[in-house]
């Protein structure tokens, strides 16, 4: 019975964790500082690829780190040697792209809510290597994973800061997975990455805190009424037990 009763106040935990998620969700903004930016403490654990030249070697103007130092590409300026972050091959069907992102030395879990993309990068964007279709997947253990997905979106061809906002989930590592870009051969592109903490009002938090406490007071209920009926099935099981036997019916005397 035991058992029964705490699987039914799992499951009913499960469901308002859940429903506080989707009600904060509509409330909750996203803070002003980007923890994915190296100067804040943001970190590659590790890429797909990066762009080598013809002895094979890594180029600095195009690595991986270049998607978090927080130098862009804008109109002619091109920052010296941080061009963007480049793959030396295309993404294919079943195959993305990749880079995993950490926060703080000691990959501290957030709580996020927006990730930003700036496609722009040195080169032009008519040639189609830019960043096209993208998803956001996020661990709460391991750089290994596992990861959930949050969702996947497409970056438009403009070089612009690109804004994707989703539902408060918590982070430790950031998975982002390069799909496709627009049509180039060669490789894909990305300028700049940024993420963002989601921020949760006083109001939202008393809600929840109420919503616990009434959850707390039906869980009691369930437990009492569940004691209740196991004396009430145990006391009638003892009355049974104890009242005497029915005398048998005579037999006919004939």
């Amino acid at each position: 019975m035991l058992r029964n009763f705490l699987s039914v106040a799992l499951c009913v935990a499960v469901m308002a964790v859940g429903a506080h998620t989707a009600y904060a969700a509509d409330r909750a903004v996203a803070g002003s500082t980007n923890i994915a930016a190296a100067a804040n403490g943001g970190r590659i654990i590790a890429v797909s690829d990066q762009a080598k030249d013809e002895n094979g070697e890594i180029m600095t103007n195009w690595m991986a780190t270049n998607a978090i130092d927080g130098l862009y590409v804008v109109g002619n300026h091109v920052p010296p040697n941080s061009y963007g972050w480049s793959t030396n091959t295309p993404p294919e069907a079943g195959r993305p792209h990749w880079i995993i992102l950490a926060f703080g030395a000691k990959a501290k879990t957030h709580l996020i809510s927006r990730v930003i993309i700036d496609p722009t990068t040195a080169d032009p964007v008519y040639i189609g290597r830019w960043v096209k279709n993208i998803e956001i997947q996020v661990s709460s253990t391991e750089p290994e994973g596992p990861y959930k997905s949050v969702g996947r979106y497409l970056v438009v061809k403009k070089p612009i800061k690109q804004v994707f906002d989703f539902p408060p989930v918590e982070c430790r590592y950031l998975k982002l997975l390069i799909h496709d870009n627009h049509n180039s051969d060669k490789c894909v592109e990305l300028g700049e990455l940024e993420v963002y903490d989601a921020i949760i009002g006083h109001n939202q938090l008393d809600a929840l805190i109420l919503r616990l406490e009434n959850l707390l007071q039906d869980l009691k209920r369930y437990r009492d009424a569940q004691v209740y009926q196991k004396q009430k099935n145990t006391l009638e099981e003892v009355t049974r037990k104890e009242a005497p036997a029915a005398p048998a019916p005579e037999g006919d005397s004939g």
